[in-house]
């Protein structure tokens, strides 16, 4: 069984983080990212490519369907999901869990749980600097996994939470 790296390395540390102890989320080829806006889908690609180029499958981004997103949590956030879509159903219920996290204009909230990563901002900022600590996170996941070299266990992600804000902001 593989070592779960526990702990990240940031250029400029966050204003706050907090690992969990809980199960890590363990990464399949069914994860995909979710996003409520278009406007920002082309900023997945990224995310998308990294993996790709660790694992050589390509993960795929999706809107999230109205069904499983209430309007107004649509309206409040840019919202990304890194999850199964089984447990995308459940979009509602985790971005519910998460509503009374106050996130700032500039500044984003991250979460990594059991069943997904959860990225919550409330614009174009605050979302792309997410998006950049998803990214640093990741490849040092899966340096790591490579590194270690037991490919016949899963991709962990330890569970955190970690809430940051841009230098302008």
């Amino acid at each position: 069984m593989s070592e779960l790296l526990k702990e990240f390395t940031f250029e400029k540390s966050p204003s706050k983080i907090i690992y969990l102890d809980k199960e890590p989320l363990k990464l399949s080829n069914e994860f995909m990212f979710f996003h409520n806006k278009s406007k920002f889908r082309k900023d997945l690609v990224r995310l998308q490519n990294l993996i790709k180029s660790y694992t050589n499958a390509p993960l795929h981004a999706a809107g999230i369907r109205d069904s499983y997103l209430k309007e107004e949590f649509s309206e409040e956030y840019l919202i990304t999901i890194f999850a199964t879509p089984e447990t995308i159903k459940k979009a509602n219920e985790i971005i519910e869990n998460h509503s009374n996290i106050e996130v700032n204009k500039g500044c984003f909230f991250l979460k990594a749980d059991t069943n997904f990563v959860l990225l919550l901002s409330r614009d174009m900022e605050g979302l792309i600097l997410g998006i950049d600590t998803i990214e640093v996170i990741l490849k040092q996941i899966l340096e790591d996994y490579i590194y270690q070299e037991k490919f016949d266990d899963y991709i962990k992600i330890c569970a955190f939470e970690l809430y940051d804000c841009s230098k302008s902001t």
